[in-house]
C-alpha cells in the first residue's frame, strides 16, 4: 500500500503582467476578477488596463427623420444631441461605477492601486467590440488581453461569435486569456 502524501498547494504569480482586462457586468467579468486577484501578489508590478467597452449609441438616437425648413430640421438636431448626452451619460455612469467595483476588487487582492487604470471606449466609435479591444490594448501597451467568455449555444456564434472568440482570431501579437 502507497503512502500518499499531498502536494503543497501551487503558487501562481503574475509578476509582471501588463493587460488589457475587458469589464462588463456579467458573471464572466466577476470570474476574470476573482482569477487575478487569486494571481496577484502585492509584490507583483503587473499593471492592469480595465476596460468597459460601451455599447453603441441606438440607431434611433443616431439622425433625425429630417424636416421641411431649417428652424424645425435645427430644432430637430438640438433634441436629438440632447437625448444623445443623456443616453451617453447615463451609460458613462453605469461603466465608471461597474469599474471602479472591479478596481476595488483587484486593490483588495493586493494590487498596488497606481497599477490599476481604467477607460471607457466611446458610444460613438463605429469600430467592432475586438477592434475596439484591441485598439485600446495597443495604445496601452499591453501585451495582453482577458477577457471572460460564457459559453454558447452553436447557433448563437453563426453570427461570428463572441467577443472572446474575435479577440482569439483577430490578436496577432497578443496574449489572449479566456476566463470561463
Amino acid at each position: 500500500m502507497h503512502s500518499r502524501t499531498q502536494k503543497p498547494a501551487r503558487t501562481r504569480s503574475i509578476k509582471h503582467l501588463k493587460a488589457l482586462v475587458v469589464i462588463d457586468p456579467t458573471e464572466a467579468s466577476k470570474r476574470v476578477l476573482c482569477y487575478l486577484g487569486q494571481l496577484a501578489t502585492a509584490g507583483d508590478q503587473s499593471e492592469f488596463h480595465l476596460a468597459y467597452i460601451a455599447s453603441r449609441v441606438p440607431a434611433e438616437l443616431l439622425e433625425t427623420g429630417g424636416a421641411e425648413t431649417p428652424d424645425r430640421e435645427e430644432q430637430l438636431q438640438s433634441n436629438l444631441r440632447r437625448q444623445q448626452r443623456a443616453w451617453m451619460a447615463g451609460t458613462d455612469k453605469a461603466a465608471w461605477r461597474i469599474l471602479r467595483a472591479a478596481q476595488s476588487q483587484l486593490h483588495t487582492a493586493g494590487v498596488q492601486k497606481q497599477r490599476i487604470h481604467t477607460c471607457v471606449s466611446s458610444p460613438l466609435d463605429a469600430r467592432e467590440a475586438a477592434d475596439e479591444v484591441l485598439l485600446l490594448a495597443r495604445d496601452q501597451d499591453c501585451d495582453t488581453v482577458i477577457v471572460g467568455h460564457t459559453p454558447q449555444s452553436w447557433l448563437s456564434t453563426l453570427g461570428g461569435g463572441d467577443l472572446a472568440e474575435q479577440l482569439v482570431r483577430r490578436a496577432k501579437g497578443y496574449a489572449v486569456w479566456v476566463i470561463g
